[in-house]
């Protein structure tokens, strides 16, 4: 009911609707409507209510309608079933336990509008108020775990191209899954994965989008190194067209590889990998390693030249080096 009445009031941005219509379309009284709004404004909507006037929708925008997201997947190869949360520790979490309890089907997406424990590689944590994208999929790919492994990289890759789709940004890529515009990060992701050397169990693959948040949101220190869509564009994005281009471009990128492989996925990737072919310092948790990026190859490793030798790394952070 709640989706329904953020719906009516979404189709007139900024308009006031009046209880009395809302009751009347929704066949319910209007001692509920009432509730139904107030439970909403708890969840972070921005409704006012005013006496004589109804009820009006600020930020729309943030608002995620899942039956219309829903219809546009309609013709999905994957049977997306969608669950969005007021608020959660963490999407991953949430996603694991659904898969523990045997609730959990392949194309599961968790959303929560906001996260008060979000995760992101390395155990870091990760900044996610209202107003961007916290979301995880659940996955059950029938492939080894050094090929699941590869879809930290594909993903990336799909999202990038998702966020390419609205045609303002050069979205480009930080080995192995972090997304970038304009040398700040816009995206992360985190697989986490069980199973046996020989097969995967199953994937969460969590995503965090930064779109309509501003810079101070994201706290001191990240805001340094962090950016959203809003900050690169000034203007504010539909959460909901958000969300449904990257599931169709997940969809679209997941099937490619299972189906024809890595090559032609990396040969696209690494044409968005910003640090390819300059000099960049890699930290790992054996030390840092500096050289030139010489490739990404066919396992997603990184290769550097350190002057010294050809090195094949399988994790760390990477920087770019003075000068690049």
């Amino acid at each position: 009911m709640r989706q329904r009445i953020l719906s009516e009031l979404c189709q007139n941005p900024g308009d006031y609707v009046s209880g009395k219509e809302l009751a009347e379309k929704l066949g319910i009284s209007r001692v509920a409507v009432w509730k139904h709004i107030e439970n909403l404004k708890g969840e972070g909507y921005a409704i006012l209510g005013v006496s004589g006037k109804g009820y009006c929708i600020e930020e729309s925008y943030n608002v995620m309608l899942l039956d219309s997201i829903k219809a546009a997947l309609s013709t999905a190869r994957l049977d997306w079933k969608l669950h969005l949360f007021p608020e959660l520790d963490s999407t991953n979490e949430m996603a694991k336990k659904l898969i523990r309890e045997g609730q959990a089907a392949e194309g599961t997406v968790i959303i929560s509008r906001q996260q008060s424990r979000g995760k992101g590689r390395r155990g870091r944590s990760w900044q996610a108020p209202l107003g961007g994208l916290w979301f995880s999929i659940i996955l059950w790919p029938d492939l080894a775990l050094s090929e699941v492994v590869l879809l930290s990289l594909v993903f990336a890759l799909a999202v990038s191209r998702a966020l390419d789709s609205f045609q303002l940004f050069d979205p480009q890529i930080k080995w192995p899954n972090d997304v970038y515009i304009n040398g700040k990060k816009v995206v992360g992701i985190l697989l986490e994965l069980s199973g046996e050397l020989e097969q995967a169990d199953y994937l969460v693959v969590g995503i965090g989008i930064n779109v309509n948040i501003d810079r101070a949101s994201l706290g001191r220190g990240v805001a340094k190194t962090a950016t959203s869509l809003w900050e690169e564009s000034g203007t504010y994005y539909q959460l909901g067209e958000v969300l449904l281009r990257v599931l169709q471009s997940i969809e679209e990128y997941y099937y490619e590889f299972l189906e024809n492989g890595f090559e032609d996925i990396r040969k696209e990737y690494k044409r968005r990998c910003f640090h390819l072919g300059k000099m960049i310092k890699l930290d790992t948790p054996r030390g840092s390693v500096e050289g030139l990026n010489l490739d990404i190859d066919e396992q997603g490793n990184l290769i550097i030249d350190t002057g010294d030798s050809i090195e094949c790394l399988t994790t760390g952070d990477v920087a770019l080096l003075a000068g690049e």
